[in-house]
């Protein structure tokens, strides 16, 4: 009895009211559980009443309905516009076109998981808010394109990116020969950072649109200022602040401040320090005159054939000129304290020298060409002879670059050569006129079919603005092997002797026939030249055309130019040994030739038709009449021009154990008309 009395009488103990809490306790989370049925029975399948996701209230739809409503709405939203802005200028650009996209599917699952994610207090606690509180809002879920965002920002940072500018010094000459160094201040440069703004336009984007946005631009300092500079520009200006006397010998050569200035160069030398540099290549233009007057190029042994023996006929000399970056370092090291120097020098060894007959290694007989040119004027024979002669015993070595204008040196009066005649191009085509050196282009024509034939490779051959017949004549000649040179305006015949076996040049004169022998180890490749392809003939007008020409004395005339067709022509050659093979088309395009008769002082009179010229199958530069013979001055009135070059381009192939020779030579640019001087034939 008592313990029940205790117990009743107790209900206000801490531990009745315990009971009373519980049995609380017990009653609400029975009217939530009735909530919570009630809720799954009314929004089974449906998004809770009052969620709303971008403005849409979804409340009571299914997902499917609510993604449906969402797209659209989604849709409109990706073309709300982001204002760019940086530099002071802004870039209006759409969601979409910043690679942003709302996804829908999360945004609706978010909306259906409100009241059925979480434990059962959770679910219940987001019932009952929707069910009494109303509405409730879903974060947008956007998803961002970070390439394409990146690509838009770098588009912008394209137009408004400024590098900084170092500290420079800026060399000035005035009109008057005065030097001096200017010093131009630094410029601090502007970047967009992209990264860092990209996350900026995310975050704007994210929390709603439309937005505007301020892209974040760092700030790059120059590595150099003007105080930096300043004590560089100050010994710039000692240096170029008078003369240099350089001495070789008892020779002296001044270069000019003017000169010194321009050689001066200024580099970095990283972080804030600059630094001044002589420019060896600036100054071997400045001062080339002093290498044309001191240099000297190495030019190696002559041999004659000598049955096989090689004999010398003319000592190798070893090459000099002026050492330019040795000189460049000196001034850079010395300049301001000292201003008079020697000039050092480097030297060149020849490749052949005239102890080497016996390791030539001279076998046999390669090939021989050979023309001729019975009834040429005095001129142009003395020109052939004399162009000949300066090629006899030309030793090439292995590897080695021949050229035509090298071996046989300046083409001028004062190097012994005769005005003969030359081929010019005017508005009405292709015309003969007096020509320093006129005829050697036989000479390097006769050269030029050995050693095509030969087979060695071809690095630059030109041909004639117009056919010349004797060219073609046997045993070698064809219509397409002619060669044109002119030393002056840089056209030249130049192979290569891309074999491992010397080669010796043998030239000379057998009354009016010129042969070129070519002798050493007969290459074992194997050579096919094809015939002559012609194509594109214009027929020529064989109309006489007699012209008065001033340089010749009265009563003289001579017929220059024979009629002949136009044509272009192209000599297929292939070079084979073994697996490599060595194609070259050598094409020449040709321009019709007249008969052409010049006369001294003044046109005779006409004795018989014109139409038949004096002689129409003479060679131009032949003289049939009993004239006195003179040497014709060049006319500065006529107009000149150089030949077509030929379009040679040729990878020399190696044979096993020869070395490789890369025989690429680009056209010649076509020079305007009556500004070049003109090619001898």
């Amino acid at each position: 009895m008592s313990d029940g009395v205790s117990v009743v009488g107790n209900l206000g103990h801490p531990a009745g009211r315990g009971w009373i809490a519980v049995a609380g306790a017990s009653t609400l989370l029975g009217v939530a559980l009735a909530i919570s049925v009630a809720f799954q029975l009314a929004y089974a399948d449906r998004i809770v009443a009052g969620v709303k996701v971008l403005g849409l209230d979804l409340g009571g739809q299914t997902p499917p309905v609510g993604r449906a409503l969402l797209e659209t709405s989604a849709a409109q939203l990706g073309q709300q516009l982001v204002t760019l802005k940086a530099g002071g200028r802004e870039w209006q650009l759409s969601v979409v076109d910043l690679g942003t996209q709302m996804d829908a599917d999360a945004m609706v699952q978010q909306a259906y998981e409100i009241g059925r994610a979480g434990n059962p207090l959770q679910r219940v606690g987001a019932q009952w808010s929707a069910l009494f509180f109303g509405t409730r809002f879903v974060s947008p879920v956007v998803q961002f394109d970070s390439e394409r965002q990146d690509a838009v920002l770098q588009r912008i940072a394209a137009e408004i990116d400024q590098p900084s500018l170092n500290a420079r010094i800026d060399p000035q000459i005035s009109q008057d020969g005065r030097v001096s160094f200017a010093t131009v201040p630094e410029r601090p440069g502007s970047r967009l950072r992209i990264s860092e703004s990209a996350q900026r336009v995310r975050e704007a984007i994210s929390r709603g649109l439309p937005a505007t946005v301020d892209l974040i631009i760092g700030i790059e300092q120059p590595g150099l200022t003007t105080a930096n500079v300043e004590s560089v520009r100050s010994r710039a200006s000692q240096m170029a602040a008078g003369p240099v006397a350089l001495s070789y010998g008892s020779s002296t050569w001044d270069l000019s401040p003017q000169e010194i200035a321009r050689t001066i160069a200024f580099q970095s030398a990283g972080g804030a320090d600059l630094r001044i540099a002589v420019d060896p290549d600036t100054l071997s233009r400045v001062a080339n005159r002093i290498d044309a007057q001191l240099g000297q190029p190495a030019t190696n042994a002559r041999f004659d054939w000598n049955g096989g023996s090689p004999r010398p006929i003319r000592a190798s000399q070893d090459g000099m000129g002026v050492d330019f970056a040795a000189l460049a370092q000196t001034l850079q090291d010395r300049l301001p304290a000292e201003r008079s120097f020697a000039i050092p020098l480097t030297t060149t060894r020849a490749l052949v020298t005239a102890d080497d007959g016996a390791k030539l290694g001279l076998k046999e007989l390669i090939k021989q060409g050979r023309t001729t040119f019975p009834g040429a004027t005095a001129e142009k024979q003395f020109n052939i002879k004399l162009a000949s002669s300066r090629l006899d015993g030309t030793v090439v070595a292995p590897g080695e670059l021949f050229s035509f204008n090298k071996e046989v040196g300046p083409t001028t009066l004062e190097a012994g050569f005769k005005t003969g005649w030359g081929i010019t191009l005017s508005d009405t085509g292709a015309h003969t006129i007096p020509s320093v050196a006129g005829g050697i282009c036989q000479v390097a024509t006769t050269l030029f079919q050995p050693i095509f034939h030969a087979g060695y490779a071809i690095e630059e051959r030109n041909y004639h603005l117009y056919w010349i017949q004797s060219y073609g004549q046997a045993p070698l000649g064809m219509k397409g092997l002619d060669a044109t040179v002119d030393e002056a305006y840089g056209l030249d015949l130049r192979f290569i002797n891309n074999t491992t076996d010397y080669l010796l040049v043998g030239s000379r004169v057998e009354g009016t026939t010129l042969l070129f022998d070519l002798y050493g180890t007969k290459p074992t490749w194997d050579v096919k030249i094809g015939a002559p392809t012609i194509s594109n003939v214009v027929p020529t007008d064989p109309t006489l055309i007699r012209e008065v020409e001033p340089t010749m004395p009265p009563g003289r005339s001579l017929q220059v130019e024979t009629a002949q067709d136009g044509f272009d022509v192209t000599v297929n050659r292939t070079v084979t040994l073994g697996d490599d093979v060595r194609r070259l088309p050598l094409r020449s395009h040709y321009l019709p030739a007249h008969n052409v008769i010049l006369f001294g002082g003044e046109l005779p009179a006409v004795e018989a038709d014109p139409s038949s010229p004096t002689n129409p199958a003479s060679p131009p530069g032949s003289n049939q009449n009993t004239s006195p013979a003179v040497t014709p001055q060049p006319n500065s009135a006529t107009p000149v021009a150089t030949a077509q070059p030929t379009n040679v381009s040729v990878t020399a192939q190696p044979t096993a154990g020869q070395p490789t020779a890369s025989a690429t030579a680009a056209p010649k640019q076509t020079q305007p008309i009556a500004t070049l001087q003109a090619p001898r034939p």
